[in-house]
């Protein structure tokens, strides 16, 4: 089994990857030690010996983040707000059947474009593992819309049409575009297609870019 050392994910990813030993886990075959994460911090509860984060990355159910305090170390830890972007470096652990991220390194972000490059390195490793299509020059090869499930490659469709503007494609100009499907579909192939590094979130949870054109 192939053992990488820093691995770019999403927060679902961490969350559905499979335990390979006590202190790694694996997405198919590719066992990981470390990741690097990007996401909003939507709380943080500070204790004695460490602090605690909740990371929203938007593709899944947000995650728990806890950075020690090296008391050897006179440094003092730079919180990272509430509402702020940071990029976490770190270890995935499961204790009681919860996954949680022990940061080695926090980050705050202060360049938005720095969001979408994390999500274009997380689609690549994915691409990479999966043995998706590459291009000689290492880009992902488009997808034809015909090879997916009818309903998921409609959905990609109307994506890749709206992905020439910054912000790509609302949910309500998605839904629009196919009011002849119902919206429990439509949000069904959503998370399928980012699961598969086909799409991914722009500004907010409910604005979609496809990763290739």
């Amino acid at each position: 089994m192939t053992v990488l050392q820093i691995l770019p994910c999403s927060v679902s990813q961490l969350l559905s990857a499979s335990k390979a030993s006590s202190d790694t886990f694996a997405l198919n075959d590719l066992e990981f030690n470390q990741v690097s994460v990007v996401g909003v911090v939507r709380e943080l509860a500070p204790f004695v010996k460490y602090v605690q984060y909740c990371l929203d990355d938007m593709t899944g159910p947000p995650l728990t983040v806890m950075q020690w305090v090296n008391s050897e170390d006179c440094t003092p830890l730079v919180f990272a707000s509430p509402g702020s972007y940071v990029k976490v470096i770190g270890s995935l652990r499961s204790s009681t059947g919860e996954r949680s991220l022990q940061a080695k390194h926090i980050r705050v972000i202060t360049d938005l474009n720095e969001i979408t490059s994390h999500m274009l390195e997380v689609v690549h490793a994915h691409m990479q593992i999966f043995k998706k299509k590459f291009d000689v020059n290492m880009n992902i090869t488009a997808v034809p819309s015909e090879e997916l499930p009818s309903v998921q490659g409609q959905v990609l469709h109307v994506i890749r049409r709206g992905s020439v503007r910054d912000v790509g494609i609302g949910f309500n100009e998605l839904q629009s575009n196919l009011d002849f499907l119902s919206i429990k579909d439509i949000k069904s192939s959503l998370t399928s297609l980012m699961d598969q590094g086909f799409v991914y979130h722009t500004i907010d949870e409910n604005h979609f870019k496809s990763t290739d054109p």
